[in-house]
């Protein structure tokens, strides 16, 4: 009876937190169902060609993300979730912040531009044409941050949400209508015009912030930048190393077998959500539990990492059973041979989980140099992997190198660092407690 009284008392104390968590996840299963349906839907309409087509222009697209970014997100998350920081220096934070987001994004447009000149195929020109103009409108997700910052993410999934679902709708009438390959470009970039409107007439409106002048601190900017390129270069690795396999296997392989990796890819991934969601949900009370002690926020971050074990190794332990079953009946005999493939990249899961929670750490204890070191590691193995995998095994070897090189980065790679060492123990405890379970490991 007292154990049910202490669990109610901490449920209640964490009320917030949980909430908070519940919009997020809610915002991303809406999206985990939404990419299985329509995106299972649009893989079968489309064919292993023109998927694999597809596939890589996105993948071209995503490698010019974390330049749009700078690195900056994690870094202003921690400024804007710190209670010292006053409100006129957040103001300041999110105006650099969306300074910088809508000079580099234009930037990368414009390289995207010049880079589809180079492509034979017209179809391909075209869809990196138009998926080039998501980058300016990532901007808009300083927004998010600000309501991750006071853990209050339902306006921000609210308005992404919103636009997630109309986008969603007109794809199913494009599918219905068998209408051609860049029309769901353009629907992918409307996605992100409506969810920045809907963001900002939130920040202004719902959350009553008043319109602030746009002066840009230029020594907020300097400090913004200078903290974060260590998690700017680690970035770019990781999308290098997470999007490289598509991007080599579709000039190694070819089209057909990018549409067959990128559909096991696609079942794979469509879990990442779940520590991203978490972690954004937690993190500004880990930010609070630094200032009470190190035993406190490494209890935490332990509980963390717990859960983010027994999820991650849940869903993988399904999948290598069932990924036949799975992917046949989901995508159809044209797209035999990814079951294999699935059944050996939805490990890459386990890795990833605990890395996102890894991530947090080095970013609260300002060890943003560690991460670019791991991330090289990383990136270094998967791309060496690739080269000496795709030429034999294709898809499948693509996924093994990722697994491989994943486990390195975000694991094996805090073991070689007394400063990370802390954190390789506090991974390798929470595959351990998998097989002591016991509520008090989460809660």
């Amino acid at each position: 009876m007292n154990s049910f009284k202490l669990l109610v008392a901490k449920l209640k104390e964490k009320k917030k937190i949980i909430f908070n968590s519940l919009w997020v996840l809610t915002d991303k299963v809406i999206r985990m169902v939404g990419g299985l349906v329509v995106g299972i839907w649009f893989a079968r309409y489309v064919g292993l060609y023109e998927f694999g087509l597809w596939n890589y222009a996105y993948s071209i697209v995503a490698l010019a993300t974390p330049i749009v970014n700078l690195g900056i997100n994690n870094t202003l998350l921690t400024d804007l979730a710190n209670n010292e920081t006053s409100v006129q220096k957040k103001e300041s934070l999110m105006i650099a912040g969306i300074s910088l987001k809508l000079f580099t994004g234009v930037l990368c447009t414009s390289f995207i531009f010049i880079f589809s000149s180079l492509e034979s195929e017209p179809l391909t020109r075209l869809i990196l044409i138009i998926l080039s103009f998501q980058c300016i409108f990532q901007a808009s997700d300083i927004f998010d941050l600000y309501y991750q910052s006071r853990s209050e993410s339902k306006n921000s999934v609210r308005a992404k949400t919103s636009a997630y679902i109309l986008v969603n709708i007109c794809k199913v009438i494009a599918l219905v209508t068998k209408t051609s390959l860049y029309v769901f470009a353009v629907l992918n970039v409307f996605e992100w015009v409506v969810s920045s409107i809907i963001l900002i007439i939130f920040y202004f409106k719902l959350s009553n912030n008043p319109v602030p002048k746009w002066r840009l601190d230029v020594g907020i900017l300097k400090s913004l930048v200078m903290r974060s390129w260590p998690f700017l270069i680690a970035e770019m690795l990781i999308i290098l190393y997470t999007r490289l396999d598509q991007i080599m296997l579709k000039n190694m392989v070819g089209n057909e077998e990018l549409g067959r990796y990128s559909a096991a890819v696609r079942l794979s991934e469509v879990w990442y959500f779940i520590p991203i969601a978490i972690c954004v949900s937690l993190y500004p009370t880990l930010v609070k539990l630094k200032n009470q002690g190190d035993d406190e926020v490494k209890q935490g971050f332990q509980k963390l990492f717990n859960l983010l074990a027994v999820i991650s190794v849940a869903i993988a332990v399904l999948f290598t059973f069932c990924s036949n079953i799975v992917t046949g009946l989901l995508y159809g005999s044209r797209y035999e041979g990814v079951g294999l493939i699935l059944s050996i990249h939805i490990w890459t899961g386990v890795a990833v989980f605990l890395g996102s929670a890894s991530g947090y750490w080095l970013v609260l204890h300002n060890m943003q140099k560690h991460s670019l070191v791991q991330t090289v590691s990383g990136a270094v193995i998967n791309i060496l992997l690739n080269l000496i995998l795709i030429p034999y095994y294709a898809g499948v070897g693509a996924a093994i190198a990722t697994l491989i090189s994943q486990i390195a980065a975000t694991v094996l790679a805090n073991a070689f660092f007394t400063k990370t060492r802390p954190v390789f123990w506090l991974q390798i405890k929470s595959l351990r407690n998998l097989l002591r379970p016991s509520l008090k490991n989460y809660i």
